[in-house]
Formats: structure tokens, C-alpha cells, sequence
């Protein structure tokens, strides 16, 4: 087994090695597995050490080249102010200690099957250890920022609704091949460490009256002026809310990869 860490990734411009031979990165095939091990039960209950693992991981494959500091994590993922001090304040230290013993029990339970994420003692990078050098194969530099959904209503039940139905969004997108999906929390951080900016960004609006709901989605590319290039309104019912969720974030899915020919450019780069 060849481990392939950020350190390595990094200095080659977001590759793997394979046989020698350098190739992309699959950063998607990355992103499916995070989504996976957090769709577990083990980190289902620990939210917090959830969002660490999601906030080192988006951080790593959008900004190889960068470090992961103490300081950003403690302000991203468990919301100290910014007069935070980490040699008072150990939590990030302790919360890496948990996560690590929490990753070694998933993959107890839970063998990889293309790649194993690992974050080792005193550092805060994770390295990507590649089975069966699945993460050799093809990448597209497409790249799109989702910030949470707005909800144009008080009412805290509908803010809910947004929020899931933000992460539903998050978790197909992460799932197509080529395209790599960047939260809030990230973005902040690129900008920061003036780090890959993304290509895209995705809004959308959320209005509900009785059991419908209204969503307003725009697709707005960053790289060339702004201008919208996808808009569409979806409605449904709501019978079931984890139902209705899943089906509005599927039919999103599809809409944005038709309109990033995200199947045509994958396709178009591993006959090549």
C-alpha cells in the first residue's frame, strides 16, 4: 500500500503517485468517502468531531498547499471568538486526540474500500491513503461554493427545513465525479490564506406556505463576471421532511451537473 499524504499532494499540484507515475487526485472519491464515514453511526452523535473531520478534509483537498492551524480550527468548527488563544484553551488538541481514536474504531468496523483518512499525532492535515490506488484516476478543476440556504421566514421550523435541506445538497453534490463542493466555513478560510477560489457559487431561497415549498436556486459563475448561468424554481410538497429533502437535493444534483456538463467533461478527460 503507497500512502499518499497533503505533504506529497501539495508539492505535486493535487497528485497521487502510482507505479511512479503521477496522476490527478480524485477528490470526489475523497468527498463520497468523508460523506460516508459521517453518515455513520459513530460520527452521527458526535457532531462536533464531524465537523472537525469535514473542516480538515474540505481544507486539505481545496488548499493542498496550505497548512491547517490550530487557531482556525477552534474558530471554524467549535465557534471561539477571535481573540482565541490555543495555549490557553486546549479543546482543538483534545478534540484531535478523540477524533483520531474515533477514526481508528470506524475502520475497525468499517474497512475502506478506495481510500482510508488518517490525521497524525501533532499535526492537523489529514493524509489520504489510497486502496488499491483508486485515488489515481480522473479529476476537472471545476469547484463550487454552497453557503447555507436562506430562509426567507421567522418561523424556526422552516429554518430547520433550510439547514437539511443545505446538507442534503452538500452530500449529493459531493458525490459527482469531478466536481468539488466548498462550504461556508472553508471558502472563509480560502480567503484567509488566499487560497483556489471556487469557479461557482450556488444560492438558493426557501419560501413555504402551508405543506409547499418554493425554492429559488441560481447558479452564478465567480470566474466570469458573475453572471447567472443556471436558474430554476422547484416546488414540492411536503408529506415526509427527510423525504422531501432528499428528493428536491437528487433533482438539484442532476440539474447542476447537466449544467456543468460535469458527465461530458469526466468522460471527455479519461479517454484522452
Amino acid at each position: 500500500m503507497i500512502q499518499v499524504g497533503i505533504d506529497i499532494i501539495g508539492a505535486l499540484a493535487d497528485r497521487a503517485t502510482e507505479g511512479g507515475v503521477l496522476l490527478p487526485l480524485n477528490t470526489a472519491l475523497v468527498s463520497h468517502h468523508l460523506d460516508q464515514a459521517l453518515n455513520s453511526p459513530l460520527f452521527r452523535h458526535a457532531e462536533r468531531q464531524a465537523r472537525f473531520l469535514r473542516f480538515v478534509v474540505d481544507s486539505a483537498l481545496h488548499s493542498p498547499e496550505s497548512t491547517i492551524k490550530e487557531f482556525d480550527i477552534g474558530i471554524a468548527v467549535y465557534d471561539r471568538r477571535s481573540d482565541y488563544d490555543p495555549r490557553m484553551d486546549p479543546i482543538v488538541r483534545v478534540e484531535a486526540a478523540r477524533l483520531r481514536a474515533r477514526l481508528r474504531e470506524y475502520y475497525e468496523v468499517t474497512p475502506p474500500e478506495h481510500v482510508r483518512i488518517d490525521i497524525p499525532k501533532g499535526r492537523y492535515v489529514p493524509v489520504f491513503i489510497p486502496v488499491n490506488g483508486d485515488l489515481a484516476v480522473v479529476n476537472t478543476d471545476l469547484s463550487v461554493l454552497v453557503p447555507p440556504f436562506r430562509c426567507l421566514s421567522a418561523d424556526l421550523g422552516d429554518h430547520n427545513f433550510c439547514d437539511g435541506l443545505t446538507e442534503e445538497v452538500l452530500h449529493k453534490l459531493a458525490q459527482v465525479p469531478g466536481l468539488r463542493v466548498i462550504t461556508q466555513s472553508v471558502a472563509a478560510r480560502l480567503e484567509q490564506i488566499e487560497g483556489p477560489k471556487p469557479h461557482y457559487l450556488l444560492e438558493a431561497s426557501v419560501r413555504r406556505a402551508g405543506t409547499e415549498i418554493r425554492l429559488v436556486l441560481q447558479l452564478m459563475e465567480l470566474t466570469g463576471g458573475g453572471s447567472t448561468h443556471f436558474s430554476k424554481i422547484y416546488q414540492a410538497t411536503i408529506n415526509e421532511i427527510f423525504t422531501t429533502q432528499e428528493q428536491l437535493a437528487e433533482e438539484i444534483r442532476r440539474d447542476i451537473s447537466a449544467a456543468l456538463h460535469i458527465r461530458k467533461r469526466v468522460t471527455g478527460a479519461s479517454t484522452s
